[in-house]
């Protein structure tokens, strides 16, 4: 109910929205399929779509940043595209994410709208 995930072959693409509030578990696990759709589809580009991710909590952040990231690098992902809200704790908790991460691992950019962020994760 907080994640939906969809995989396009075509662009190398996975799209990712969250839909609400994931407590820490539901989050890392969400985030874990994130990946399995990744390699499934072999995609080299993961759209997330942040505009109804309502926080996340600084010790998933660390988590996005030194376990899930390595294990993207492996899986091939090579860009990450981030729709973030205009405002709130999702648009906080986007850009604290993206600061924990920063832009080394991928080439990552921000978007305020779904099809700008395919546009670009479709260049890869």
């Amino acid at each position: 109910p907080w994640l939906s995930i969809q995989g396009d072959r075509n662009s190398n693409c996975v799209y990712a929205e969250w839909k609400g509030f994931a407590n820490s578990g539901e989050f890392r696990s969400s985030s874990m399929r994130i990946l399995e759709a990744v390699r499934a589809t072999g995609a080299t580009s993961l759209v997330s779509d942040n505009r109804r991710l309502e926080g996340v909590t600084d010790q998933d952040q660390l988590w996005i940043r030194d376990t899930w990231t390595p294990l993207a690098v492996d899986s091939g992902l090579r860009r990450i595209a981030v729709v973030v809200p205009q405002r709130g704790l999702g648009k906080i908790a986007s850009e604290q994410i993206l600061r924990q991460v920063g832009m080394k691992a991928f080439s990552t950019r921000t978007f305020t709208t779904v099809s700008e962020a395919m546009e670009w994760a479709s260049e890869a």
